[in-house]
């Protein structure tokens, strides 16, 4: 192949990569932009709005591999603010169910220990980045920052990974609970510009050793009074990271 061919072709990829043919995906983008609306503000039945959730990023990725395993890329849509600087935005079936299930999930969950989730976690990022590597190819030319386009996009499965394991380490939990015992010594709502926390605190109990703030339902702070002593369920959780909740 001569010089002016190769450049030529070069050319031809590059203005194609320059506009970065987004998936064609959309369905799936509004059917996991709805029911991450519905599992945040009212999730019933909760165990089904979890499972399909946490199922989108893993559909969404196999589904636009199916289309000739296309380039990483088409997964980030990249558009102009009006300085004129790049935005990416990541596939909303990723993102937004990522984002959605973290927040459900730190609303919902209480961790025993942050530690045990590293492994198994990471085990599910891990997997996470061979389906994406597996069902889609790596960028080769582009106008655009390669940096940018993976850092987004992993970022992204990164988190989706995380909170993932930690729900279905919860919400797939069958164990049955130790029950310890503890009073609260002092309680207090805390104010945000958006939100507000229903903070207990509790005397040492199991593995914890000092008193510590544990956040509980409107209704639990409403219904457990300074000196009562409540009921705290450890479980063990579905794949070992221990989780609390007050009865």
């Amino acid at each position: 192949m001569s010089k002016a061919s190769r450049d030529r072709r070069q050319q031809r990829s590059k203005v194609t990569f320059s506009k970065l043919t987004f998936h064609k995906l959309n369905w799936l983008e509004y059917l996991t932009i709805g029911l991450s609306v519905w599992f945040l503000f009212f999730p019933k039945p909760y165990e089904i709005l979890f499972t399909v959730l946490l199922c989108m990023p893993i559909i969404g990725l196999i589904l636009n591999g199916l289309t000739g395993r296309p380039s990483i890329a088409s997964l980030v849509e990249i558009w102009k603010d009006k300085d004129g600087n790049d935005k990416y935005d990541v596939a909303d079936f990723i993102d937004i169910a990522a984002w959605a299930i973290l927040f459900r999930v730190i609303i919902d969950y209480k961790f025993e220990s942050f530690y045990s989730l590293i492994i198994p976690g990471t085990i599910a990022f891990a997997i996470m980045l061979i389906i994406l590597f597996a069902t889609h190819n790596h960028i080769i030319n582009t106008d655009k920052s390669k940096t940018w386009i993976y850092l987004s996009l992993i970022v992204n499965v990164f988190l989706y990974s995380y909170a993932g394991t930690y729900g279905a380490n919860c919400v797939y939990d069958n164990s049955e609970p130790t029950v310890y015992q503890a009073e609260v010594v002092n309680k207090r709502i805390s104010r945000s510009r958006r939100s507000k926390s229903y903070i207990l605190e509790v005397t040492p109990w199991g593995h914890h050793y000092d008193q510590e703030e544990i956040s509980v339902t409107s209704d639990q702070y409403n219904g457990i009074q300074t000196g009562q002593t409540i009921n705290i369920d450890l479980k063990k959780g579905l794949f070992n990271i221990p989780w609390f909740y007050v009865e």
